[in-house]
């Protein structure tokens, strides 16, 4: 008896969906990208929007000593739901959680809108947050559901050029909308475009639906939630609110180590870890994220106090500095779209990230030499070095690692490096703009002179000079203040450079594995252990075999045999095997449309494909060797049981099948 008629209708499939084996259609990809888009240009852009309107706000509703909320309740909500989100989106679908996460965001956006004071308005800005931490990286993985990595890296670009985009003019939005209009705009803006991402996800995402039940990582969501909490408030209050070396930053850290160290452990022993430590064993994910970390430093240190310093070193206003950064924009809009267009037409990505560290540490370099004497269109020009860098590496880094992982993983995958990317956005605000604050104050110390005292208003607190005030002093004044503000912030880019050097010595040793040309493909080529790989070959050229090649159709009692004993050595190996393993993933690709997790579709392939279709073999290659004889390969027949290993009924017996499967499958059988 042979296997030759087993099962035809189930035929592998390269993807999971018909959306995963080719992408989707045209017709319905570009509304849906262009919705994508708006949500990730939300996102972004709410991150920076009221960096400039600040001073105005709390002045409308007396806040002044609540104002750093503003900003850290959204950065704060945002980045402890990204993982949440990432995990989510992969068990229940992505299409639900884009939606719920769009409307809390436009209903978040409502509330600021209509805040009366800063208790409302600071409550508004978590809302938008819990909805934020979600837009970015959803965008980024449903994009991975419905686009193949080999073509992604276009999309991906465009997607790169966007953020970069709305990081960049969001203080200059701010500033406009201030001084024209008035900074509820930043909020009233929010409501349109949010419904409009709405209508996009709504009528052109189509996805199939999970419906695997979510088991909620509760204890790990309770010890990220403070450590990320205690990390971002000690550096945002660090050299601000307290000092450095006070007791409540040295608590918040003390706070940071401890939750982050209880997280891992509970990371360790969750059935649905949000971020599972099973990433940190794929070396692209590591190095790209270590990267992308980096790259996040760099990009907001400098957006975070170019601005300050353009303002005091040339006279311009707030909006005007913004304005100023647009070569920087341009410089990431094009090499972010350039460099996308080139990864997706040759399947070389590698380039992209050392390209990326090389020019960006050019661009911070440049901006560390500025003088105070440098012409305004020599430093646009640095910017736009600087932006250039950015753009060709920022995107790329995110498809690498939706490279790395199956589609049922893209999610937590790109929310964990998302995540990181967000800290090191924190770390380099922070870290920048306490150095920089330090060394100017030191600075403006030593070299004004004790006459400037009364020419400042009589105080002589250098904490009160504003771009305004500087431009009413004495030009002697004027050059000591420029002159403080460039010995200050120019050193610090310097100090960036040798951290982009490590960066780069990181991503040479990113391993280059071709990107997937379907969606179920993604996260099967990185994969370096030899036996994985072999064995999923084997797994799939047999259950090839099985659905009518040559091999299958013979009726050779020693190829049944020989084919028998393959399968039965898959069954044995797909026991042992990790979820990520090239073995799972082959196994779990042949199970077409069947919903469920890696692991539980591989599951579902051997119980009912390649386990039958092995005893069928094993029974078939003995059954002419007689009832009284018994082969090294063949069990005794059990009593009750018929001479080919099925019981009397005509099912297998569950003696026989209990050799092939896990104990869990025996008990199903």
């Amino acid at each position: 008896m042979t296997a030759t008629q087993t099962a035809p209708s189930a035929a592998p499939r390269e993807g999971t969906t018909a959306a995963q084996g080719s992408g989707a259609s045209g017709t319905r990809l570009l509304p849906l990208f262009a919705g994508l888009l708006v949500a990730m240009f939300l996102a972004a852009l709410d991150q920076t929007i009221f960096s400039t309107a600040l001073p105005t706000i709390v002045g409308d509703l007396d806040g002044v000593d609540q104002m750093l909320w503003v900003t850290t309740a959204y950065l704060l909500a945002s980045t402890i739901m990204m993982p949440i989100y990432g995990k989510l989106g992969d068990l229940v679908g992505r299409k639900p959680l884009l939606l719920f996460a769009l409307s809390v965001f436009v209903a978040g956006s409502l509330v600021g809108a209509l805040a009366g004071n800063m208790g409302v308005l600071i409550a508004g800005r978590a809302i938008q947050g819990i909805g934020g931490g979600g837009l970015m990286l959803l965008a980024q993985a449903t994009i991975a559901d419905v686009v193949p990595a080999r073509e992604r890296g276009k999309y991906m670009g465009v997607m790169g050029a966007v953020f970069g985009l709305s990081s960049v003019i969001g203080p200059l939005l701010g500033g406009w909308f201030t001084e024209s209009l008035s900074w509820r705009w930043g909020f009233w803006l929010n409501i349109p475009l949010g419904i409009l991402a709405i209508l996009a996800a709504t009528f052109f995402l189509k996805l199939p639906k999970k419906h695997q039940r979510a088991r909620v990582d509760i204890f790990g969501i309770l010890t990220m939630a403070p450590a990320v909490s205690s990390l971002i408030l000690a550096t945002s209050w660090g050299g601000n609110t307290y000092a450095w070396d006070s007791w409540q930053v040295i608590l918040l850290f003390v706070s940071t180590a401890v939750f982050g160290a209880l997280f891992v452990l509970a990371e360790r022993y969750a059935a649905e870890p949000i971020i599972p430590l099973h990433l940190f064993r794929k070396r692209n994910f590591v190095l790209t994220t270590i990267a992308a970390l980096v790259i996040a430093i760099a990009m907001f240190g400098v957006i975070g106090y170019m601005p300050t310093y353009l303002q005091m070193s040339t006279g311009v206003n707030a909006t005007e500095s913004g304005l100023m950064l647009l070569p920087m924009v341009g410089g990431l809009l094009i090499t972010s779209i350039l460099s996308g267009q080139i990864v997706s037409r040759t399947g070389q990505y590698k380039w992209a990230p050392i390209l990326s560290m090389v020019v960006t540490a050019l661009g911070v370099f440049l901006l560390s030499t500025m003088e105070v004497d440098t012409a305004t269109w020599v430093i646009m020009a640095f910017m736009f070095v600087l932006g250039a860098g950015l753009g060709i590496g920022m995107q790329n880094l995110v498809l690498i690692v939706q490279n790395t992982f199956p589609s049922s993983e893209v999610g937590t995958a790109t929310a964990s490096n998302n995540f990181f990317r967000q800290i090191g956005a924190s770390l380099g605000s922070a870290i920048v703009g306490s150095v920089f604050t330090s060394r100017l104050t030191d600075l403006l110390s030593e070299r004004m002179p004790a006459q400037a005292a009364g020419q400042m208003g009589g105080s002589g607190d250098t904490n009160s000079l504003t771009p305004e005030l500087v431009d009413k002093l004495p030009q002697k004044i004027q050059d000591i203040v420029v002159g403080a503000y460039t010995d200050a912030l120019t050193p610090i880019f310097l100090w960036l450079v040798p951290l982009l050097g490590i960066a780069f010595v990181i991503v040479l040793f990113v391993n280059q594995v071709p990107l997937a040309t379907s969606i179920g493909a993604s996260g099967q080529t990185e994969g370096t252990a030899g036996q994985d790989a072999s064995a999923a070959g084997t797994a799939t050229g047999a259950t090839a075999g099985l659905l009518g090649s040559p091999v299958a159709a013979r009726s050779s009692r020693e190829e049944d045999l020989r084919l028998g004993l393959v399968l039965s050595l898959i069954v044995q190996r797909a026991r042992t095997s990790e979820e990520d393993s090239e073995l799972t993933a082959a196994l779990a690709r042949l199970a077409g449309d069947r919903h469920g997790s890696t692991a539980d579709r591989a599951e579902h392939t051997v119980r009912t494909l390649v386990a039958p279709a092995a005893l069928a073999l094993l029974g078939g290659a003995g059954a002419d060797a007689g009832a009284h004889r018994h082969g090294r390969h063949r069990a005794p027949a059990a009593p009750g049981s018929d001479a080919d290993g099925s019981d009397a009924d005509g099912t297998a017996s569950s003696d026989t099948t209990a050799h092939l499967m896990t104990p869990q499958l025996a008990a199903q059988s």
